[in-house]
């Protein structure tokens, strides 16, 4: 089996995990939970993977940090509604 497909499942697994532990907390959670997976596979893997692989993860991170951002923008506008 090769790294990517390893990586592969184990992202699959941590989604399927994350999307039972979640529940109904909301997709803003599992959205920053699936970042923070994200992060951590490319961090631990940099060294074992192809640099193709690479940057498919980091348009990946790009989209999840633009998607963090929208939603600490949104909470940020809930808070200032309600003062």
């Amino acid at each position: 089996m090769l790294f990517s497909q390893k990586l592969s499942l184990s992202m699959t697994i941590w989604t399927a995990l994350v999307l039972t532990l979640v529940g109904d907390h909301g997709t803003e959670l599992f959205i920053i939970m699936i970042l923070i997976g994200i992060l951590i596979a490319r961090e631990l893997s940099s060294i074992y993977i192809k640099p193709s692989i690479a940057y498919r993860m980091d348009i990946f991170i790009q989209v999840g940090i633009i998607a963090f951002i929208a939603i600490v923008m949104r909470r940020i506008l809930d808070i200032l509604e309600m003062i």
